[in-house]
């Protein structure tokens, strides 16, 4: 079953945010249906993720309704992407496989590679990275080219964190492949997982270095700010390889500071440590309340 998406993913995305094909679906005839999923659709883009996530049940809750399997499967992976771009990916694999359950009660028993792609997210983001990786390549055969361009980039970041070097190769290969024919919101994926092969394969540093700050900068200009500390991590990684260690040191500050208030806190401790004493005070820390007093 091949469904179009109605939340483009703000790359995960991995976290894989949550990661999706982009496209927008036909406007259902329900007026109801159609004006939840438009304002989910634009509180995702002002980042209002607790306001997206109630319009798109209400989406699918008229989708039940209406007893519209399309419109069921679309509502169920915008709310699924939007559970694991709130950093909740056990919510996010609750609804993905209660919308699996509903699809295959109207007949569609097929696999849908958009809810393997965020199936793929979430596991990963849960340490359960076997069951990742199977769902990523799941995913990375689809139809749809940006799900499967996903699907391989969640392939690639899994390899990298398993140290399975030979699927990171091939992953780099894949990305090498598009050179020349790469459309501009890949360009950080490609970038990343270059970077990640050059690292895994002792190769030059200092160009892997580079390729993660490029990757960084793309996704500072598509908001995608976890995915953009992801990337200032790879940069810190190739700076210490590459014997700069004060740059490697403020490259995991800014990593961890731009986590933290994307609430990856896990990386963001992490990094932490390795920045040590250059992770710096929060200048914009929110001061605690008065106590109490009677």
């Amino acid at each position: 079953m091949t469904m179009k998406k109605d939340y483009a993913a703000v790359v995960f995305v991995l976290a894989l945010a949550g990661c999706g094909g982009g496209q927008q679906s036909s406007a259902p005839t329900d007026t109801t249906l159609s004006q939840a999923m438009d304002t989910a659709g634009e509180a995702v883009s002002l980042d209002r993720l607790a306001v997206a996530e109630q319009q798109y049940r209400t989406a699918g809750e008229r989708a039940l309704a209406r007893d519209d399997v399309t419109a069921i499967g679309d509502s169920g992976y915008n709310l699924a992407t939007v559970q694991l771009d709130a950093n909740r990916p056990q919510d996010a694999l609750g609804t993905i496989a209660a919308t699996r359950a509903a699809l295959v009660v109207r007949g569609q028993s097929g696999d849908d590679a958009g809810l393997d792609l965020v199936q793929a997210g979430a596991l990963h983001r849960l340490g359960r990275d076997p069951e990742a990786a199977a769902a990523a390549t799941r995913a990375a055969g689809a139809q749809d080219s940006d799900i499967a361009e996903k699907g391989q980039f969640i392939r690639g970041l899994i390899a990298d964190d398993s140290a399975d070097h030979a699927t990171l190769a091939s992953v780099a290969a894949y990305f090498a492949t598009l050179a020349g024919r790469i459309p501009p919101n890949w360009n950080a994926d490609a970038k990343e997982i270059a970077a990640r092969n050059l690292l895994a394969t002792n190769g030059d540093a200092r160009t892997a270095w580079q390729d993660a700050l490029q990757a960084a900068t793309i996704r500072q200009q598509q908001v995608a700010y976890r995915d953009m500390a992801r990337a200032l991590g790879v940069a810190a990684r190739a700076a210490d390889r590459a014997g700069d260690g004060q740059a490697a040191l403020q490259l995991y500050a800014r990593a961890s500071q731009s986590a933290r208030q994307a609430g990856d806190t896990v990386m963001a401790d992490r990094w932490a440590k390795l920045a040590g004493a250059s992770a710096g005070v929060d200048p914009f820390a929110r001061p605690e309340p008065p106590a109490h007093t009677k």
